[in-house]
């Protein structure tokens, strides 16, 4: 029977860090290593593969050999499962389940993602998901009903109004008209919103009561999906943090009143998140300030 052969984990990490960074020292330097302790560890995993890993020229990196290719990608792989695994077990708190509330557009953009991630990190907790506006979620949070809120502010409470929360996100909200369209030129101005209570719609309102600008509503919808169809369509114009921006769409520059700033907030019950609630936040907001955000 052929014994069985275990790879080591050090040696894997050091492999994967040499072909993110490009070279022994750099890898040293992210491992806490000298450049000698790097280079032997190469050797003993070239030797336990019976394989040469990375292609050397006047003794620097060129880059990996095809063995080498190989065993980076089961690298990665195997080292994604044992970090999470260390971290599960590692963290006793991240078990149970997690109550979670979000705004509805936020589904639609990022938010699988995160719960994929925080599925692989986290398997023993299991998530509880609610969908709603801003306002009921953070009802909900003060009654006892979520472990954390993902919720929207405007204004004042975009400003400091609110001490409370974690603030993932602070931009400025918009107009938005179909591209070729002249709805923000009608009178009353058609407004394509989210339902009674969203504050995007109230912060709308407000600025253009302030204004003295005749407005209606033209068009009500649950979702992100909806409204931008509506507006890509000429019904309406929408009010909208900027970085949900998309094709189809196009920011009014001038003739409509200026919008406050807008904040996404983590909130907590108490103040206080659960190691389960803080690593979901912590994945979600590096996710928002990645290259791609699609909800705010």
């Amino acid at each position: 029977m052929t014994p069985t052969r275990h790879l080591d984990m050090d040696l894997l990490r050091t492999l994967v860090a040499i072909a993110d960074s490009g070279s022994f020292s750099a890898a040293g330097q992210q491992l806490g290593r000298t450049q000698s302790a790097i280079s032997l560890q190469i050797k003993r995993l070239e030797e336990l593969v019976g394989q040469t890993l990375l292609d050397r020229a006047n003794g620097r990196v060129v880059g990996p050999t095809e063995e080498g290719r190989v065993l980076i990608d089961y690298g990665r792989r195997i080292l994604r499962l044992n970090d999470e695994a260390y971290s599960c077990f590692a963290q006793p708190g991240l078990a149970g389940r997690l109550r979670v509330g979000v705004p509805e557009e936020l589904m639609e953009g990022i938010f699988p993602d995160v719960m994929a991630a925080f599925a692989r990190a986290c398997p023993r907790v299991e998530i509880s998901l609610r969908c709603d506006i801003s306002v009921r979620l953070a009802a909900a949070l003060d009654a006892g009903d979520l472990d954390v809120a993902v919720v929207k502010r405007v204004g004042s409470e975009a400003s400091g109004g609110r001490a409370s929360g974690r603030i993932l996100r602070r931009e400025a909200m918009v107009w938005f008209v179909g591209e070729g369209s002249d709805a923000h030129r009608r009178t009353p101005l058609p407004l394509a919103v989210f339902h009674e209570g969203c504050v995007f719609r109230v912060a709308a309102q407000a600025a253009l009561a302030r204004a003295d600008r005749p407005w209606q509503i033209s068009f009500v919808g649950n979702s992100f999906t909806g409204i931008r169809h509506a507006v890509a369509a000429g019904l309406a114009v929408s009010p909208l943090p900027r970085s949900m921006a998309c094709d189809g769409l196009v920011q009014v520059k001038s003739g409509l009143p200026k919008l406050p700033m807008t904040e996404l907030v983590a909130c907590f019950p108490g103040g206080t998140a659960s190691p389960a609630a803080q690593r979901l936040v912590d994945l979600l907001e590096t996710r928002l300030w990645g290259p791609t955000v699609a909800a705010a």
